[in-house]
């Protein structure tokens, strides 16, 4: 049964792609348990992490073509001799991406692991000793890892009363060394495109509610549910219904991006051919935002990939456009996870996804 599912995902991924919304697609309706569903999604991570090597496979070995090869290749581990292969089938990406890693292969067998699932512990709502024991009330796995608020379980536990119940959301740790960060340079902050409101939520819980905190998403759904979930969380956020006029002492901006970074749960990034339009947009996003920072106050850019175009250059490029200085961050409570880069840093947690992060002081 969850073979014959997992066929019918990727049969649909292999025509239409987005490998998320083809398992939203047929996993709620397929009448499978919460563990068959986290069992076949699985398997498609594994298949579409893997792609571009199985299609090395499937054309020098001449198989068919099919959504079955691919998920019998992801049944039998055909990427255990993965080794033997040119670099781009070895670590199953693009050209573009290759080239990337080449340089850097600790990331290249880094994307390529299975994540954990990491909890964000809503101190708003609980402690991580109670989220601990509820987890453990349901059989569920629950380990403290590196950030305070950051637990390691399984992926099953997103079904789970710590979540229902918003005593947690689901988080990668990387994000929460974000909000860490964020909430560290203190005064009044504005979340600038806040999306669903992850870093919101975890920088309301970090700092349980004693920063000025704001938030502003240009999408009207996500807007929504970003209300509802800081109302659930009982997270105090101000959720703009458009860009405030007022000025913040630090303001957020976690650009949109080729998410390169977080391909370990996205493996579909690994396949992008270039940075496409996102540093463009990303200049423009950092421009707009630069107004809204007080005289002395920091603009903190973060993204979740490695390409050059999204990180050190369009850090050059805001920072000639707006005079503003870097951050040196030599006095984070957590500067032992950054690896220094140009123009800002890249993380270093051993279970979090890669990003690129740079603050910029605007002048008085």
């Amino acid at each position: 049964m969850e073979e014959k599912v997992a066929v019918q995902v990727i049969t649909k991924y292999l025509r239409k792609g987005n490998m998320a919304r083809c398992l939203r697609d047929i996993l709620p309706s397929a009448g499978l348990s919460k563990e068959q569903r986290e069992d076949i999604a699985d398997i498609v991570h594994i298949v579409v992490r893997w792609k571009r090597l199985y299609e090395h496979i499937i054309e020098t070995q001449d198989l068919p073509l099919s959504a079955e090869t691919y998920v019998q290749l992801a049944k039998d581990g055909a990427q255990s001799d993965a080794m033997k292969y040119p670099f781009e089938y070895r670590y199953s990406c693009s050209p573009f991406v290759a080239d990337i890693l080449k340089d850097h292969g600790d990331w290249a067998e880094y994307l390529n692991e299975t994540p954990p699932t990491t909890l964000c512990v809503n101190f708003n709502k609980s402690t991580t000793e109670e989220v601990i024991s509820m987890l453990h009330e349901q059989s569920l796995p629950a380990e403290r890892s590196l950030l305070q608020t950051a637990l390691l379980t399984t992926s099953v536990s997103k079904y789970s009363k710590v979540i229902q119940e918003r005593y947690a959301h689901v988080q990668d740790e990387s994000s929460q060394l974000v909000s860490f960060l964020v909430a560290s340079l203190g005064g009044s902050i504005f979340d600038f495109c806040a999306g669903n409101g992850g870093k919101s939520l975890s920088i309301a819980s970090m700092t349980k509610n004693k920063n000025k905190l704001y938030a502003y998403e240009i999408n009207a759904t996500k807007r929504t549910t970003l209300k509802q979930r800081c109302s659930e969380y009982n997270a105090n956020v101000i959720v703009e219904d458009s860009l405030p006029k007022r000025k913040f002492d630090l303001v957020l901006v976690d650009a949109p991006c080729t998410g390169l970074g977080a391909a370990r749960r996205n493996p579909e990034a690994k396949y992008i051919v270039e940075a496409g339009d996102f540093p463009e947009t990303q200049i423009s996003l950092l421009s707009q935002a630069s107004a809204q920072v007080k005289p002395g106050g920091f603009l903190f850019y973060a993204v979740c990939t490695i390409t050059l175009e999204e990180t050190s250059q369009v850090i050059e490029s805001a920072m000639n456009a707006n005079g503003f200085s870097l951050l040196p961050l030599e006095d984070f409570q957590y500067n032992k996870y950054l690896m220094k880069e140009n123009y800002g840093f890249f993380t270093a947690l051993p279970r979090g996804d890669l990003f690129f992060i740079s603050v910029m002081k605007k002048p008085f």
